[in-house]
């Protein structure tokens, strides 16, 4: 399973995450303000993620039928981590000739606040729900103040690219009216199509975007799975988890490959186009990006080309890395502590 969840939550949660809280910038170059929030022991995985890596098998192989992807993206077990009461609502907006379901959350005392968040959530373009990150943008509302909508838009392959972003635009124009200040967010492949989405509210005039708040973005469609935003033998790691890691990678080679064939579903599209492919756009487009990564996310390589083109031209990029943290880690919410400790750095940072 690509997002195996646990209902436990890590042994020293709370010294842990006092640890991680008490470490500064490690450094700033080039527009990048970096915090690289390694493990102690330094270059292991985390021990409840390394529970979900170590039982991938050698030469794995990832089922390409979408009954079995989307039974990957499923979650659970997640924690809530809010202490303030919170409003949350079912919308729909109605805008651009379109209809999209959001879930509106907001602490009680922030219903009027002058901020949005627009946020996509994860699942490979095919799968995932809003749900699945409900509690981590409950505990990022409650932190910033800010009101979130979760959106629920279109998938593919039933719905294929655009539909997605053209669902996101929409929101975003429906929520000009009522905000000064309009971010965007996501994780994965709901973090590149927040950045398709910032792309079109620039040209198409409907708004600046303030800020953009990604986990683990998914950055090109069709990349070269041999050239070097994919090589995990460049990734420092105990050597008795390094086969581990790799085959962590092998599945996520093939995960890149599907996920991109089933978003455009057989259109003929040119897969390097900057909507599709965000790491290629013009960098001046992602003012205030706050990116956040595990040190062993697979595309962890792309995310830090990313955001190092994105300092150099806008020098106001902020990057995290976790240690010992793999792909999808909004899965932990309130499991592990490295997960508390990004959600509440990213909301500061709105």
């Amino acid at each position: 399973m690509l997002n195996d969840t646990t209902t436990k939550q890590s042994l020293g949660y709370e010294d842990e995450l006092r640890r991680l809280q008490s470490l500064r910038v490690t450094s700033v170059e080039d527009g990048v303000t970096s915090w690289i929030k390694d493990r102690d022991p330094a270059h292991t995985f985390e021990p409840l993620v390394w529970e979900t890596v170590a039982e991938i098998e050698e030469n794995p192989q990832l089922p390409t039928d979408l009954f079995s992807l989307r039974q990957g993206t499923e979650t659970s077990g997640q924690k809530d981590l809010t202490h303030v009461e919170m409003k949350i609502e079912m919308q729909q907006i109605v805008s651009m000739n379109r209809r999209v379901r959001v879930i509106r959350i907001a602490r009680m005392d922030h219903l009027t606040a002058d901020k949005a968040l627009i946020y996509f959530h994860g699942g490979a373009y095919y799968g995932g729900t809003p749900e699945d990150v409900l509690l981590a943008l409950k505990f990022v509302a409650e932190q910033a103040n800010c009101v979130v909508y979760n959106v629920d838009y279109a998938l593919a392959p039933e719905q294929p690219y655009p539909a997605g972003i053209l669902d996101g635009l929409a929101v975003v124009a429906a929520m000009v009216k009522d905000y000064r200040h309009i971010s965007v967010g996501g994780d994965s492949a709901g973090g590149s199509i927040a950045l398709a989405v910032s792309q079109l509210c620039r040209s198409m005039g409907i708004c600046a975007i303030d800020s953009h708040l990604l986990f683990y973005p998914t950055l090109i469609q069709g990349s070269d799975l041999n050239g070097p935003l994919w090589d995990d033998a460049s990734i420092e790691i105990v050597p008795e988890q390094r086969d581990a890691l790799h085959r962590s990678y092998q599945l996520f080679e093939q995960l890149d490959t599907i996920m991109s064939g089933y978003y455009v579903a057989d259109q003929p599209v040119d897969l390097t186009a900057p909507l599709l492919s965000p790491l290629l756009a013009n960098p001046k487009c992602f003012r205030n990006t706050t990116l956040l990564v595990g040190e062993y996310d697979p595309f962890r390589l792309q995310d830090e080309a990313f955001i190092k083109q994105v300092g150099r031209v806008n020098d106001d990029a902020n990057y995290f890395c976790y240690g010992g943290i793999s792909h999808a880690f909004l899965n932990f919410t309130g499991n592990v502590p490295a997960v508390e400790d990004a959600l509440a750095t990213a909301a500061r940072l709105l």
